[in-house]
Formats: structure tokens, sequence, C-alpha cells
């Protein structure tokens, strides 16, 4: 016979041996918290272990009877909050370990760009520019018919089909209407009947002077703005006048009859003469840059296809062209005329092309493409400025190697006259070898007496060189609202003029204080009060050129918003080659690997990697990624629709879609290195970011560390079909692919 107890002394028996359900819940947690604490765990596998020690803590305490201590209920909460004291703080001083170990960061921004780039029909870009053609795919599976208007002012747009689901729809700002403000927009992609809304995002950038050209007796100078479509002309008086060109002026010069504007969008160049009418010229590719020789008798247009077209300007006809095999991103013709010096950006070369021949006459190959060139006087010699300068082209085992330099040459032979470093210290530095004057020389121009007027966008100067002497003045431009200066051009009654593209201005200086400004679009403080995020657009161009502590800006690599086509080695770890800017929009994470969730977090490398900006500034995070956010990539190249299709079957066929999904030919996935590139020896745990296949075909180099010089061999490329099952394709399958892959 087994006794019994009261029913009061039974439940305190079994309180004392089992604590309630929560009390144990409680005490689990809160022994969790101070494991955690005082070993610092930054990883959810650790907060894991450590409330499972707790857990077994508790268990055992409870089961052996372990006095517990006597506290009343008033004193319980204090005491709890007592002990947790020291390992909370612990443990939020790690909650960016943990944020960033589990990589958690951006995690929103990621979720926002996939779910955008999944939900069906999807579009991309997401990003609608009233500045240039773009073209834009949409993926919607088994639909046969598409339609797309990008905003309530653009007309509805064709989207034609090309297989799998996937269509491409061509945008025309001029034609088909522009957005009217800057911010969200309401998109309509009408599919099969059916209409379904998506949200993008409208850009109305600012005009952005650059190049200045200088007419022959330098009482007067022009300029262009893309962005606008604006051709402007400024006299020794300061007084201007501004015209409307064609789409994307890329460049002017002037002839012995008047000017010449060169454009990218159109395709042309227009002759805009004083005395005569209007007339153009017609080529297959966009314009780059412009130069009219000596005796005004010749015009060479540089073209985006990577061709010198030359123009007799007397009857403004095409005489001849010549392939240099890659973009002529500057010309200048010698003293004679008779020939004319380019330099190419990619692979990286000065080249001398023999006009009369049309032939090329020398080569000289660079470690690094010219920021910017110009021609002597005399045209004997033409001064170049670069960042690094050797025999031949080469991988940068620095961390991001830059070593600003002007280098002034022979126009016949590139023999090495003068070599400047124009990396300097200031008093303001705070550790050895650190440079912040110098820092980017954007323009060139030569002053009456031979020296050398260069603008420095990383560090804000107009410098005078003598190279006779090697004496150099200076005098800083921030201060006169001319941030990250563009262009240079010494003027005949000794002052120069100076542009801020950034700034949409142009000021004319005497002894570095401006005697005239030109403004082509609003200043900062009327930005700030009706069009904050043009003002925002503005302070992260500006970030984008400014130099940091170790003499390095964002536009040392990213020249001129795109790539130098050099392999660095990032942060001290491998070579990678340089990714261009635009299109990033909508694309997260960032960088090879994809370590950078957000496009603002791009500032931290400038923080970490080059111990941050001299000047302080507001949010630098948040405007570079404003600036960033907003360019896009330029309309993609037209390609034998048949070609295009079949590429597109390939593409599929060959397993490529399944991480380049379409319509941005990404899934935004990352990847172990081996995974993906089995044949290359790479350190334990080293990913790679699935990049966007947009805009591929420009890139210049290929594969993450750009050892690749056609796109043609990333396809052919062995990787025992892990990067794609290309290693049985036909020879007319491989040309398909490219033609595809060219097309986007």
């Amino acid at each position: 016979m087994t006794g019994s107890l009261p029913n009061g002394a039974r439940s305190a028996k079994v309180d004392a041996v089992e604590p309630r359900p929560i009390a144990a819940g409680l005490s689990t947690l809160v022994l969790a918290a101070i494991l955690a604490g005082f070993n610092r765990t930054s990883s959810f596998a650790g907060l894991l272990a450590a409330y499972g020690a707790a857990w077994v803590v508790v268990s055992v305490a409870s089961s052996k009877r372990w006095p517990r201590p006597a506290l009343t209920p008033r004193m319980r909460v204090p005491v709890t909050l007592l002990v947790l004291a020291v390992p909370l703080a612990t443990l939020v001083g790690q909650r960016r370990a943990l944020v960033e170990g589990e990589s958690l960061v951006g995690l929103g921004t990621y979720l926002e760009d996939r779910l955008a780039l999944e939900a069906l029909p999807a579009l991309h870009p997401a990003l609608v520019s009233a500045d240039q053609p773009q073209t834009f795919f949409v993926r919607a599976d088994g639909a046969r018919d598409v339609s797309v208007r990008l905003g309530p002012a653009i007309a509805a747009l064709h989207a034609a089909p090309l297989g799998h689901g996937v269509f491409r729809v061509e945008y025309d700002p001029r034609r088909h209407g522009a957005p009217r403000h800057d911010g969200p927009m309401d998109a309509h992609l009408r599919v099969d009947g059916a209409d379904h809304a998506r949200t993008t995002h409208g850009v109305v950038p600012l005009a952005h002077p650059r190049v200045l050209r200088a007419r022959s007796d330098r009482t007067e100078f022009c300029a262009t703005s893309e962005e606008t479509d604006t051709l402007v002309r400024v006299g020794l008086d300061g007084r201007s006048s501004e015209s409307h060109v064609d789409d994307g002026p890329s460049d002017c010069a002037y002839t012995p009859s008047g000017l010449v504007v060169g454009h990218r969008h159109t395709r042309s160049v227009r002759f805009v003469d004083s005395a005569a009418d209007d007339a153009s010229i017609s080529f297959a590719s966009g314009v780059h840059r412009l130069a009219v020789d000596p005796r005004g008798a010749r015009l060479a247009v540089a073209l985006e296809e990577g061709r010198v077209a030359f123009v007799d300007l007397p009857t403004r006809r095409v005489t001849h062209s010549i392939d240099l095999g890659g973009l002529p991103d500057w010309l200048v013709f010698d003293g004679t005329g008779d020939g004319l010096v380019v330099a190419r950006r990619t692979p990286a070369a000065l080249v001398r092309v023999d006009v009369a021949r049309g032939a090329v006459a020398g080569v000289r190959s660079l470690a690094a493409p010219a920021v910017t060139m110009h021609a002597t006087a005399r045209g004997t010699a033409v001064v170049v400025a670069v960042t690094d300068w050797s025999e031949a082209p080469r991988s940068q085992l620095g961390n991001h190697f830059i070593q600003d330099q002007l280098l002034a040459l022979d126009a016949q032979t590139f023999a090495p006259l003068r070599h400047v470093l124009t990396g300097q210290r200031s008093p303001r530095q705070d550790a050895a070898g650190s440079t912040d004057l110098g820092v980017s020389p954007s323009a060139l121009d030569e002053a009456q007496d031979g020296a050398w007027w260069v603008t420095f966008a990383g560090s804000d100067e107009l410098v005078r060189f003598d190279p006779e002497r090697g004496t150099r003045l200076a005098w800083p431009l921030a201060r006169l609202g001319l941030a990250a200066p563009s262009g240079v051009a010494a003027l005949a009654d000794g002052s120069v003029a100076v542009s801020s593209a950034s700034g949409a201005q142009i000021a004319l200086l005497v002894e570095g204080r401006p005697r005239a400004v030109v403004r082509l679009a609003p200043d900062d403080r009327s930005l700030l009060r009706d069009a904050s995020d043009a003002l925002a657009r503005r302070f992260g161009e500006r970030a984008f050129h400014e130099g940091t502590r170790a003499g390095i800006a964002c536009q040392s690599c990213h020249l001129h918003g795109t790539t130098d086509g050099i392999a660095h080695n990032i942060g001290g770890r491998r070579a990678e080659a340089t990714l261009d800017v635009r299109g990033l929009r909508g694309t997260s994470p960032y960088l090879r690997d994809g370590s950078y969730p957000r496009l603002g977090d791009l500032h931290e490398v400038a923080e970490d990697l080059y111990r941050g900006y001299l000047e302080p500034a507001g949010d630098r995070r948040a405007t570079l990624e404003a600036w960033l956010g907003s360019l896009p990539l330029r309309a993609a190249p037209r390609r034998e629709s048949g070609a295009v299709r079949r590429g597109l079957d390939v593409f599929v066929a060959s397993g490529c879609a399944e991480c380049h999904r379409p319509p941005a030919f990404t899934n935004l996935g990352r990847h172990p290195l081996r995974s993906v590139f089995p044949r290359l020896e790479a350190p334990p745990g080293a990913s790679l970011d699935t990049p966007s296949l947009r805009g591929v075909g420009a890139r210049g180099r290929w594969f993450f560390d750009g050892r690749a010089s056609q796109l043609e061999e990333v396809v052919r490329e062995p990787q025992d079909d892990r990067h794609g099952r290309t290693s049985a394709l036909a020879e007319q399958d491989v040309h398909d692919l490219v033609t595809f892959l060219e097309s986007l």
C-alpha cells in the first residue's frame, strides 16, 4: 500500500525537482547569453552551441536538485540584468561581426533584387534614363506577345521574341518619350493580353561638360554634354551660347569653316557652320573622339567599333578607315598632319597611323591605358597621362597599384622624353607614403610658353607644370565649385578654361581666380531645394573621382566610369580584372566575390584599404550608391537576328542560363571558385559572384582574372564542362553563342 500526500505538498515536491517550463526556458536563455558573451560568439553556429550547452546545464541542474539561490520576486529582475550586463554588451558589440560572418549585410537589398528578377514576367534593367537609348530584356515563360510601357510619358514598346521566354525591347528617349523626373516610376508589361505592374527608377541627368576643345587662334572653345545633347561655345569674354545637337554628342572640334560635332548614339558627325546648312556623315558605330589636322584639311573620327575613319574636310567625304583592334580613346595629329597618334584603350597601347597609306606605322604597348593625351604645339611630341608605365601590359601585383604620371613621348618613335610623377604630399597627410595632391590627372593642354596645364580630378587642382624647369604651380578648384575637373583649355589672353562635368559648369580663370563662370545646370544650393536626388548623384560622382589618403580614386581603375582593362591584385588576395560600373542597379551583391551587398558598400574599399578621404563630407556611401545606381548600360549592339536566336538556343542547351538567368543574365548567386573553374589554383573558400552578362561584349578582358582577351576564349576554355557544357560545341554553335553574348 502506497501512501499519499496532500495536493499542496505534492506540487511543492514536483516544483523542487522540475522547474516550470517557462522558468527553465528563461534560465536556459540567460545562461546561453552568458556563455555566448564571454566566448565573443560571432556566428549562428556559436550561438546554437551556447544554447545547447546552457540547455544541458539547466537540465542537469534540475535533475540533480542543485540548490537555487533564494531570490525574492523583486530581486530576480535586477539580479538577472546585472548578471547579463557584461555578456549582453559583448554580444551587442559582436553584432556586426555576426551579421557579416553570416552574410546578412544587405539581406533586404539582395532579397528585393532577387524577388524583382524572379517575379515573372520580369524586366531588366529597372532603370530608365532620359539621356540615351537602352536595351531592356523581359522574361515571360511561355508568352507569345509582349509589350512594355516604361512610364506615363513613354509610348508602349514592342518586345521582340528571341525564344525560351526571352524578349528584347529597344528604347530611345528621343523617339519614345523620356522620364519627366527622378525617382520611382511604374512600368507596365502586357503579356498575352494580361497587364503586370513593375517598379522602375527614372533618371533625368544634368548637363556634363567634359572635354574642352580650343579653336586654333585660342579665342574660343567648345564643349559637349552627352546627357543633355548640348553644344556650348564660349569666348574670351566668358559669353556663351548653347545649342541642341543630335543624340549623344561625344566630342567637338574646330575646322577652318566652323565646328564639327561627333555623336555617340546617332553614330554621326555633324558640321555646324555659320555660313552653310548643317551637313552630317553617318557611320556604322558610335563616334567617340574627333581630331582635325594642323592644316585643317582632314578630320579623324574615332569609332566605338575600334576603327578610325578619315574625312576630307573640303569635300566632307570619308576617304578611308583603319582597324585598330580596340577602342581608339584619344586622337592627336603630329605637326605634319600626315601622322596620327592614337591611344587605344584595350589592349592598352599607343598606335601611330600613317594617314596617307592608311596603315599602322608603329605600336607601343602600355601597362595601363592613357587617361588623356595632348599633342605639343609643334606636334613633335605627345603628352600622355597614365596610371602605370612599362613596355608591356602586366597584372598589377600591388594592391590596386596606381602611379599617376605624365609622359612626354616622341610622336614618331614613342621614345620617352620627360617623365613626371604627379603624386605629391601635403602637411595634412597622416602617414608616410601617402599622397593627396596630383591625384588622377584628367585633362591636358599646353600654354603659350610650352608649360603644361593639367587638371586633377582626384585632388581638385589646376596645375601648371614647367617641364623645362621642373616647377609646379597649383590652384585649388573645389572652393570654386569645380570639383572633379574634367577639361582644360589654354586661351590666347593667358586665361585658362576649366570644366567640371559633375558640377555642370565651366570657369575662365586668371591666376587661379574666376573671371567668368558658365553654368549649364543649377548649383548645389538650388538642387538641395528643388532636386535632392540630382544633388545626391552629383555628390556621388564627386566621391567617385575623389582621391583617398593613399592617392587612389575609384576613377583610377574604373576609367571614365568603365574599366582600365587591367587585372589588379585587389585587397592583396588575387589578380582580378576591373569591372565596368555601368548597369549595376538591381544586381546585388557586388565585386568579383560578391562581398559587398549594396552599391554604397563599395565606399568601404576607400575607407578600409586606402585610409579614407582627407576632406569631411556627408554620407558618401548613400551618394555613391545614388550615382552608381543611375548609370545605365548603353544600348546593346544589333546583331544578325537569326544568329542571336540560335545563340540563345546554344546558351540554354549548354546550361549557361542555369546561373546566368534572364532577364538580367545572372541568378545573383555565389559559387565556390573551384566548382566553376576546377583547373585553376584557388585559395580555400574562394568564391565568385555570378556576374550579369549584360554588356559582356564590351568588356575587353574576360573571366574574373582577365586572362581571356577574346570573348570566344570564354566559350572555348576547357573547364571540364563546369563553366557551361561547351566542350563539344561545333564551330557554328560557338559563333552563334558569341554573337548572342555580344548582343546583350
